[in-house]
């Protein structure tokens, strides 16, 4: 049961991040208004989709109103870091530093706060996923091109970013042990909520006179925003669920790896993409170390 939860997590979380994808290249707006604009939209999308599931009876305690305001804005960092992140230096790293932040801080904390424990062979196979993250995102030198080179502030960036992710995971793990999942939803309507009102603050901020013209969409975008915030609406639904049931490390070990392993099977069967060396090593050791995380 806990195997069919993390697959259809997988494929929630793809669909997400290709849907996100597409609206980004059908958004009519200016580039810049762009980001901003999908994180008020997926906020509201995703935190009403979670009330209405939930039949609108969410009473969060204060614990949750001050955890799910701060994974708010830890979210709204996590998206300003990512962008900053692709300005400054190659994506390859940024990715390295993100997933493996998002499986880390959640590892520690469980470990040195909550008080839960793993088996040796599941943390040798945590460190091969992470080794697997370093081969699939590094890039390999074609035609004498070099790598881009990497600087303190980007380091700095892609830091700070990691921790974004991994605090978001932390805080959502926190609330569902605090209150055994009775209030997971209150969770996810404010973490959402809150980083919607934060995002348009930034997104005001910015565009300034030109707000109102950056909520204008198209029938592509629309509706690409919609399906993205659908999937991701179901999947921290789900996600929170399984938290009950899985070690947090295990899960977002399983969900990020997963999620690598499809997009790069996907570039390869459907874009027709050729795999080099280091994805092919990378690809192995991911997918060796989900198959052992899935029976341990």
């Amino acid at each position: 049961m806990s195997n069919l939860l993390v697959a259809v997590l997988v494929l929630l979380y793809t669909f997400q991040s290709a849907f996100c994808n597409l609206y980004a290249k059908h958004y009519p707006g200016k580039s810049a208004h762009a980001s901003p604009l999908y994180s008020v939209l997926y906020g509201l999308l995703v935190a009403l989709g979670t009330l209405v599931f939930a039949r609108f009876a969410v009473y969060p305690s204060p614990l949750t109103w001050g955890l799910g305001i701060l994974n708010g804005t830890a979210l709204v960092a996590y998206n300003t870091l990512l962008i900053r992140a692709a300005a400054l230096g190659p994506f390859s790293v940024t990715m390295i530093f993100n997933l493996s932040g998002g499986i880390l801080i959640p590892l520690f904390w469980s470990a040195l706060h909550d008080g839960e424990s793993l088996s040796l062979w599941q943390y040798a196979a945590i460190a091969v996923m992470l080794v697997s993250f370093v081969f699939l995102n590094l890039e390999e030198k074609k035609d004498g091109r070099e790598r881009e080179k990497v600087s303190l502030p980007f380091l700095l960036t892609v830091t700070l970013l990691g921790c974004a992710n991994g605090l978001y995971g932390t805080l959502m793990n926190t609330v569902e042990r605090a209150f055994d999942g009775a209030e997971n939803a209150d969770m996810i309507a404010v973490t959402f909520g809150s980083s919607a009102v934060l995002a348009l603050i930034l997104l005001i901020l910015q565009a300034k006179g030109e707000t109102p013209r950056a909520f204008r969409q198209t029938g592509k975008s629309a509706l690409c925003a919609l399906a993205a915030s659908v999937s991701a609406c179901a999947a921290i639904n789900l996600l929170m669920h399984a938290l009950s049931l899985i070690n947090v490390a295990v899960l977002y070990t399983l969900n990020n790896g997963g999620v690598l392993i499809v997009s790069v099977l996907w570039s390869v069967v459907i874009l027709r993409e050729k795999l080099g060396r280091l994805k092919v090593v990378g690809l192995i050791l991911a997918i060796a170390a989900v198959f052992a995380l899935s029976v341990l």
